[in-house]
């Protein structure tokens, strides 16, 4: 399982610039699983247990009180990584949009794993950190754009 789960790895944008050692941590704490069209893969509110990488197929993030999708992930995309800075429940729904096939990486196993071997939780982390940065841009950006796009429209 190590060495395909590795390049499996390797093939998540998330972890396209760690090295082979890390990525061998990280697949101790692997597994792959797979959802049907309309599964939920997880739950608003309910307990984070890890990371989910779509190596294929889409899936829809939903918040209860949202009206409309809050986005759309595809092959190579990956979500739950706020599970493995801290311990909140799940912030959206995620659902299978179609069959897919993803690796769970188990947060708790993967802590174990970083305990012994600190320098691949270090190159970890980073990239979780370097991703949820950039994500936090975006939002950023997003939220500045329905600002003004509500403000333009107030003003009408």
């Amino acid at each position: 399982m190590a060495m395909t789960t590795v390049a499996a790895l390797q093939a998540i944008y998330l972890f396209k610039d760690l090295d082979a050692d890390t990525l061998s941590v990280v697949a101790q704490a692997a597994s792959n699983v797979t959802f049907d069209t309309g599964e939920d893969i997880c739950r608003e509110g309910q307990s984070a247990s890890g990371l989910y990488l779509l190596s294929s197929g889409s899936v829809r993030v939903t918040k209860s009180n949202a009206d409309a999708e809050v986005v759309m992930l595809g092959s190579g995309s990956h979500f739950g990584e706020v599970s493995l800075v801290d311990d909140a429940p799940r912030s959206a729904t995620v659902t299978a949009n179609e069959r897919c096939v993803m690796i769970k990486v188990d947060a708790d196993t993967l802590r174990q794993k970083f305990a012994v071997n600190t320098a691949a939780g270090a190159v970890f982390y980073r990239a979780i950190a370097r991703s949820l940065a950039k994500r936090l841009r975006t939002t950023t950006d997003d939220l500045a754009f329905a600002r003004q796009l509500a403000l333009e429209h107030h003003r009408r």
